[in-house]
């Protein structure tokens, strides 16, 4: 009844566009324009709505993120740090001078709370028992000056290496600009203000810090959309030009999608949705599906008007019985896709349910774009160029088509085997992928930022912060000599990983502070001790405990920045290290907990992974589900199911063939790989149902199944291998992997809808009478 009612209305809808264009093209730029004009006004209030910081992507609530908070409400955030890295001879005038300019520039931007160098750095020396606080760079020659911080304890591979030969300035920017609309124009600013110090010969500056990563990455993204998008727009439209034959009705679908895509994504913008490192990808899925269905439209309109023997005086009737044949698989498509996306709700992970919010609606609007603006837009075409007969003979498509079909037919079993062969197969070599993800992930070997980065891990202290922080109910626990001590030791715990590249906590400053006073590399031996020495200090003007510790003495923290050693490096470190202090501090009462963005950034893209994999199992069972109620078939529907198993698993393996993780950049990938397999099989399935229903048999409803649909399907595949492998040339790697990785999608989908499905059929679905 539904179907009926659907079909009915669709065709109304069709004969009405072909008989009134004009209006159906006033109401589809004007629908358009208020869509864009309301999204206008969000972007122009709140800037870009796209947030990637760790906070969007991994930080949800539970009781691991309000502990952090909690700390960072209390200390700050220590994320927020820009990094210039000077390679050259700093330990000269020249190298000194440059540094004093390049803090000065960045100094100078009103978002910097304070800048880091080696010409602030201030180290403490005793005499006597008499404390002093002095700046090397002040006392010393430049070239003892810089071994001076190199050899400290606090300052060494921080702020210069242990070499002398690279430093780091240090920028803190505003620990409140979090969002990339707020942080993006402080961290351009910055770069053009530090690049533009000029540089004596033999110094290279190095730009780097997680801000920085953050900010580029985005910048790179939108880069790639503003080269990309047209790019592929172009190969699409030259691609479909050339496989329809035609110019204008090779347009219309491409057009039709592009504003398709305009309404879902100026409808969510204007909703106030915020696109995560997952829903960016909405704009892509639109495409994706709605060019596939825009062609399945346009295919079947050239059968039916070819079949009008006045084609133009037939335009409203073929738009109509095409939407009135073509609603239900359109239908199908999206709404069994938007399901199956909208399942994805129920995760833990709230960027997963964000991203199952936004691609479920943005499905709902793409069904609706297009099924208006595909046929207002084919109505515009001359309908006797739409109907021209096609040049005598089969053409190398359908020729592959019918050689396929004859294939399967007289051996469906051994194509069966032989797909499940292969399928397994690369199962195998996928199962060797590890879920793992990096701050540099984004990033081609060689590009500047990786070269910073790189650089400071190699010799100096890197830049992604962690902390182990420490807590007790007590005022004064870690005044305590006992308490100090095991401070002491689960530092050294922590320094000792190959991956900490620095630490910094209240026993590691007092060590130096007891050294500089007594010549020993010992910790006070008293409470009182340890008080003297810490008010000698302040008086002195130095300012040791800055976020290290508070003023009742009830935490401490050891500081730590890391090497980007990958997400699963971070949490095996971590339960080490956990280990360790839960024997270290048995029956204290302290507890620890080892935390800062980037260790819950890595916990988070683990947690985000498994949880996309079991959301993505219960899409695919959704889409089963809802294919079998809409189709009314259960055991056509399981059938259908099948196929769409191996894209995924191709995708999986490419990964592995790569020698790629499974990351957040990349796992995405996976969310396409459903959109693309489930709809060319439900293109299929219908398409053959339809035939079955005409009372075609098996054979015969599958061949006429390939020479329809099939036209179709490997039409789109071609279109979308195309255009996906302009983003194989992207400097940015979550783009390049994006691309090869949805080529390799498109195949594998061609493989399971061409041969395993049309198998499964043959098997399952002959009578006695076919």
């Amino acid at each position: 009844m539904v179907g009926a009612a659907l079909a009915r209305a669709l065709m109304a809808l069709g004969r009405a566009i072909g008989a009134h264009r004009g209006v159906a093209l006033g109401l589809l730029l004007l629908g358009t324009a208020a869509i864009l004009g309301a999204a206008g006004v969000r972007v122009a209030r709140d800037g870009v709505p796209v947030d990637f910081t760790p906070q969007a992507i991994f930080l949800d609530d539970g009781a691991e993120v309000d502990t952090l908070r909690r700390i960072e409400a209390r200390y700050g955030r220590e994320d927020n740090d820009l990094v210039a890295i000077v390679e050259g001879p700093i330990g000269t005038e020249a190298g000194l001078d440059y540094l004093g300019r390049l803090s000065a520039a960045l100094a100078a931007d009103p978002a910097v709370e304070r800048v880091d160098s080696a010409l602030t750095a201030t180290v403490l020396d005793g005499d006597g028992g008499m404390l002093t606080v002095r700046a090397p760079a002040d006392e010393l020659a430049p070239a003892a000056a810089v071994d001076r911080l190199a050899r400290d304890p606090l300052w060494s591979r921080l702020l210069v290496s242990p070499d002398g030969e690279a430093t780091a300035v240090r920028a803190r920017v505003d620990r409140s600009l979090e969002r990339i609309a707020a942080l993006s124009p402080v961290i351009e600013g910055l770069g053009a203000a530090a690049t533009a110090v000029p540089r004596p010969p033999g110094f290279t500056l190095h730009l780097t810090g997680v801000p920085w990563v953050r900010t580029e990455v985005v910048q790179r993204m939108m880069a790639d959309q503003a080269v990309f998008v047209p790019a592929v727009g172009l190969v699409f439209a030259t691609a479909i030009c050339l496989l329809f034959r035609r110019l204008w009705l090779g347009l219309a679908p491409l057009v039709g999608v592009a504003i398709a895509d305009l309404w879902a994504v100026g409808l969510l913008v204007a909703g106030g949705a915020t696109l995560n490192i997952l829903s960016v990808l909405v704009p892509t899925l639109v495409l994706v599906i709605g060019v596939a269905d825009g062609i399945h439209i346009t295919a079947r309109y050239r059968e039916e008007l070819a079949r009008e023997p006045d084609p133009e005086a037939g335009r409203p009737a073929a738009l109509g019985r095409t939407l009135r044949v073509m609603g239900l698989p359109c239908f199908l498509t999206t709404f069994t896709t938007a399901a199956g996306f909208g399942s994805l709700v129920v995760a833990e992970t709230k960027v997963i349910q964000d991203f199952g919010l936004h691609s479920g609606v943005a499905m709902a609007v793409c069904f609706v774009a297009i099924l208006l603006a595909v046929p207002t837009l084919l109505a515009f075409v001359p309908a006797a160029r739409v109907a021209a007969p096609r040049p005598a003979g089969e053409s190398a498509e359908e020729r592959l088509l019918g050689a396929t079909d004859r294939a399967v037919r007289r051996r469906p079993l051994a194509v069966l085997l032989a797909c499940v062969a292969l399928t397994v197969g690369m199962g195998t070599i996928g199962s060797q992928v590890e879920a793992n993800s990096r701050l540099l992930e984004m990033y081609r070997e060689g590009a500047p930022t990786w070269t910073a980065i790189k650089t400071s891990e190699k010799k100096l202290s890197g830049v992604i912060p962690i902390f182990l922080h420490l807590s007790s109910d007590t005022d004064g626990t870690f005044a305590e000599p006992a308490a100090l001590a095991r401070l002491d030791r689960l530092e050294q715990a922590l320094r000792g990983e190959e991956m900490v590249l620095w630490t910094r906590s209240l026993a590691s400053t007092a060590r130096t502070l007891h050294g500089a006073l007594t010549g020993t590399d010992a910790l006070p031996p008293s409470r009182e001790a340890l008080a003297q020495e810490l008010l000698l200090a302040e008086l002195a003007g130095a300012e040791l405990l800055d976020g290290i510790t508070d003023d009742a003495r009830r935490e401490a923290r050891v500081m730590a920045i890391v090497a980007d050693a990958g997400g699963r490096a971070t949490l095996d470190m971590k339960a080490r290290v956990l280990d360790q202090a839960a024997t270290e501090l048995a029956g204290t009462g302290i507890q620890a907990t080892l935390t800062g963005d980037g260790m819950l950034a890595a916990a988070g893209v683990d947690r985000l992974i498994r949880d996309l994999l079991v959301s993505l199992a219960l899409a695919f069972a959704v889409i089963a589900v809802t294919l079998a109620l809409l189709l009314r078939d259960l055991r056509l529907a399981l059938i259908a199911a099948v196929p769409n198993l191996v894209p995924l698993v191709f995708t999986l393996a490419t990964l592995g063939l790569m020698g790629a993780d499974l990351q957040t950049s990349n796992i995405v990938t996976f969310t396409v790989a459903i959109g693309l397999a489930v709809d060319d099989t439900i293109h299929f399935v219908v398409r053959y149902r339809q035939e079955r229903l005409a009372g075609q048999p098996v054979a015969a409803a599958i061949t006429a199944t390939y020479h329809g649909a099939g036209h179709a399907i490997v039409l789109t595949s071609l279109l979308l291998v195309s255009g996906f492998g302009v983003l194989a040339m992207s400097e940015l790697t979550s783009t390049r992997h994006f691309g090869i990785l949805s080529s390799v999608t498109m195949g594998a989908a061609l493989l399971g809808d061409l041969l395993l499905l049309p198998a499964l059929l043959h098997l399952t679905e002959r009578r006695p009478q076919d």
